[in-house]
């Protein structure tokens, strides 16, 4: 890292020296070659598009499988609303045919 932190110090090129930055935000040691390193940050860049988008795939994926949970509680709920009106219905006829 120290050889890092050199290595920034010593080029004069604004781009190599932005490469070398992000390469230490990312956690990578530079080798101090910019065209090594260029790749090196391009590749990083690209397996952090590809992890956000795979947590974004997984999200989707539990979204749509909460989705029809929810869809099947409500429908068992109104299943059961309905079967305790009917029975309310039951109670009353009986109230009404036996007198109780």
């Amino acid at each position: 890292m120290v050889s890092a932190i050199s290595a920034v110090g010593s080029h004069s090129d604004p781009e190599y020296q932005r490469i070398l930055q992000e390469l230490m935000r990312l956690g990578i040691a530079p080798s101090g070659n910019k065209i090594v390193d260029k790749g090196k940050l391009e590749q990083a860049k690209l397996e952090l598009v590809q992890k956000i988008q795979e947590r974004q795939e997984k999200e989707q994926k539990q979204a749509l499988q909460v989705q029809p949970l929810e869809a099947s509680k409500e429908s068992e709920r109104s299943k059961m609303e309905e079967e305790r009106i009917g029975a309310m219905n039951v109670a009353e006829l009986n109230r009404l045919y036996f007198g109780i």
